[in-house]
């Protein structure tokens, strides 16, 4: 793994050089043009500049250096994106998971005691993100995505203990979401248990599931 990162840290650096050579042309090209005789810029003052010239100055005009990169340079820098994004995501997981058994307390906060949104709160903090401190604060943060896109790290939602209220009264974060099965697995702090490990088919959490929301990568 180690040699894995090593390797795509120099991908990214020669990237970088080549985007920083490419930058440079485009700068030495830019004076060329703005250096030229007074006498040739006023011979296409009164008209429209050739299609072929138009095009040459827009693809030399972008401000944004990334957008030069060739396209596999970018498929390589979004691999590193996405790597990068998957080892937070896991290292979250496991940051949360030495909670477990951390105990309830109504209105915690953490480290020694959470409750449901103060528990997601602060995991989330942990990496840079900061959450509303209710768990219906929360619901309104990030995307909205459907059961079968839940991914580890995202935020699930249910009512409070009355199922038909359809209000948001509890949260935890998902572990894992089993592809064939539909199986969603969560931590989050319970009044019962604390810091613990659940599934979204129990009989009563999924009676009153409420969706999930995205907040990584928001």
């Amino acid at each position: 793994m180690e040699k894995r990162r090593e390797k795509a840290v120099l991908i990214l650096l020669r990237m970088k050089h080549l985007i920083s050579i490419v930058s440079f042309v485009i700068a030495a090209v830019l004076t060329a043009a703005a250096s030229k005789p007074a006498t040739h810029e006023k011979k296409h003052s009164s008209t429209e500049l050739p299609a072929a010239e138009k095009m040459n100055l827009a693809s030399i005009s972008k401000t944004n250096p990334f957008e030069i990169v060739p396209a596999a340079g970018m498929e390589i820098l979004e691999d590193l994106g996405e790597a990068e994004s998957q080892r937070m995501v896991a290292d979250m997981i496991t940051f949360a998971k030495k909670h477990l058994g951390t105990r309830y307390v109504r209105g915690g906060k953490g480290p020694k005691g959470f409750d449901c949104s103060g528990f997601t709160s602060y995991v989330f903090n942990q990496f840079g993100y900061t959450l509303n401190p209710s768990s219906g604060g929360q619901y309104g943060q990030g995307e909205k995505i459907s059961r079968d896109e839940v991914q580890p790290g995202d935020l699930l939602f249910f009512t409070g203990r009355s199922a038909k209220s359809g209000r948001v009264g509890h949260v935890g974060m998902a572990l894992s979401n089993d592809p064939e099965t539909g199986e969603i697995t969560f931590i989050h702090a319970a009044i019962g248990g604390g810091i613990r490990i659940d599934r979204v088919s129990a009989p009563y959490y999924s009676a009153r599931y409420l969706g999930a929301r995205r907040i990584l990568g928001n």
